[in-house]
Formats: C-alpha cells, sequence, structure tokens
C-alpha cells in the first residue's frame, strides 16, 4: 500500500449511515487516523455550509482539515485558510434542463449562499434542506439564473429516481453533465467539475502527491475520484460504476465501512 497522507471520504451512504449520523466507530477512527498525523476531510455533492453546519452535530470539531463541496466547485482548506470557487454553468442552460423536466414529478434546487434556492415549496425542497440543515426559499429563478450557478438538482421521489435518470440522460448538452448524486438529487453542472479536480487542488495546495491519498465512496459522483487516487476504496452499497474502479469493497455504510478500512489497513499501517 501506498504511504498514505491524505485520506478523504464522501458524506452520504458513505460516512454517514442512513439515518445521516457519524458512528463512533467512525469517530474514533478519525481521532486516530488525525493522531497519526493524516490529514482528513469530505469531499461532497452538499455545499460547505451545510457540512460547517453539521460537524459540530456529528461531533466532529477539529477534526476536518479541508472540505470539497458542490463535487469540486467549492474548495475550503482550514490549515491555509483558504477558499476557492471553480466551473460554474450559464442560467440559460439551467433555464432548459428545467423545461426539459416539465411534466415530471420533481422540484428544483439550487445552492445560493448559505440556503437552498426551490422552484417551489414541497416536501422534496423541505427534505433536501433538512438533511443538508439549512435554510430553504422559494425564489424567483428567472432572477437567479441571471447569474452562473454552481449546480442543478433536479430533486425527486425515490421510487421516481429510476424514471428521473432515464429521462435525464436523454438531454445532452455540451456545456453540462449529469449523474445521481444521492436518493433523491439528479444532478446537472460543468462537464469539467468532479471531485478529482478539487483533490488535485488540494494535492498542489499541501505538496501532496495523488496516489497517496485514499478516498471513500458510494455514488457515480463519487468513481472519478475513487478511480484516480491511490487507494480508491467503494463501500459495499456503492454503485456499479464506482465498484468497477475501486481497489477495495469495504462494509456498506450501516456497518462503518470506512472505519472498517481506517482499523484495518491504515491505522495498522502506521503502527
Amino acid at each position: 500500500m501506498n504511504k498514505i497522507k491524505m485520506v478523504i471520504t464522501d458524506l452520504d451512504g458513505t460516512f454517514l449511515n442512513n439515518e445521516e449520523i457519524v458512528s463512533q466507530r467512525n469517530i474514533q477512527a478519525i481521532k486516530k487516523l488525525k493522531e497519526s498525523g493524516i490529514l482528513f476531510g469530505f469531499a461532497t455533492g452538499r455545499p460547505i455550509c451545510s457540512v460547517e453546519n453539521l460537524i459540530p452535530k456529528w461531533q466532529m470539531d477539529g477534526m476536518v482539515d479541508f472540505i470539497i463541496g458542490l463535487n469540486g466547485g467549492h474548495i475550503k482548506d482550514y490549515r491555509f485558510q483558504k477558499e476557492e470557487r471553480y466551473f460554474q454553468i450559464d442560467g440559460d442552460i439551467i433555464k432548459d434542463i428545467i423545461k426539459h423536466f416539465h411534466d415530471m414529478p420533481v422540484n428544483f434546487g439550487i445552492y445560493d449562499e448559505n440556503y437552498l434556492a426551490v422552484l417551489k415549496d414541497d416536501y422534496l425542497a423541505q427534505r433536501l434542506a433538512k438533511s443538508d440543515d439549512i435554510p430553504y426559499q422559494v425564489v424567483d429563478f428567472e432572477e437567479l439564473l441571471k447569474h452562473q450557478q454552481s449546480k442543478l438538482i433536479v430533486i425527486c421521489d425515490p421510487k421516481d429516481m429510476p424514471t428521473i435518470v432515464k429521462h435525464g440522460q436523454l438531454l445532452s448538452h455540451p456545456a453540462v453533465k449529469s449523474l445521481q448524486a444521492g436518493k433523491i438529487e439528479y444532478e446537472y453542472m460543468h462537464p469539467k467539475l468532479s471531485k478529482s479536480h478539487g483533490i488535485n487542488m488540494l494535492c498542489t495546495w499541501h505538496q501532496i502527491k495523488i496516489e497517496n491519498i485514499c478516498a471513500f465512496g458510494d455514488a457515480d459522483n463519487d468513481a472519478d475520484m475513487i478511480h484516480d487516487v491511490g487507494i480508491g476504496i467503494a463501500m459495499e452499497n456503492a454503485s456499479p460504476l464506482t465498484k468497477s474502479y475501486a481497489k477495495a469493497i469495504t462494509l456498506d455504510n450501516q456497518n462503518d465501512g470506512v472505519a472498517e478500512y481506517i482499523e484495518k489497513f491504515i491505522l495498522g499501517e502506521e503502527k
């Protein structure tokens, strides 16, 4: 195994269990990781404001060195007090995407500063905002889309997701890519946007080689980083695509798969 200097994990379906809680075993594994001098942080589709709100509730104050938010569109490093944003998409393109789903049972969300902007007030908006631990507001998308945005979230009921994914894949546009990012989120973003991009920026800032990084993930938006880092680990509950790129498969998110791998292979190596 490569000498691990940084560990990065996705949140939903990976580090969090299905109740969106961080287990005590995962917390203790990260504490030991930090004691070994290894950097730790998150790479997530969530906005950074959401993660910052939740870190105290997860009992992880002082353990997180960096956050890669919005699938690589926003990076914040707490050691260097450095923050940058990348690769946004034009409002006119977002309007076209919304039209594509006009007759589908969906809502639409855009992260705007410290809240979730939605097209209408419904249980889908409420569910996503509650999960992110940030407020939501029904806003005038016409006004919002006069400016570039980080991504568009097509929010749907989990039972409708297979239909939404299939319909979303019918829309082809060179200026965006789309993927399922969670149980209720199908997302459109800039084609160059990825968690790997965020990781490469962190490598530059910390002068760490990407082969000295271990990453954990489950969904399709984790596949690129699982492929690109030195040790990419997929959860047992991961998508087929993410599993196909993984160096190894760990236990699922309900059974502390992140802690399981860290304890056995990373902390064991340090000893």
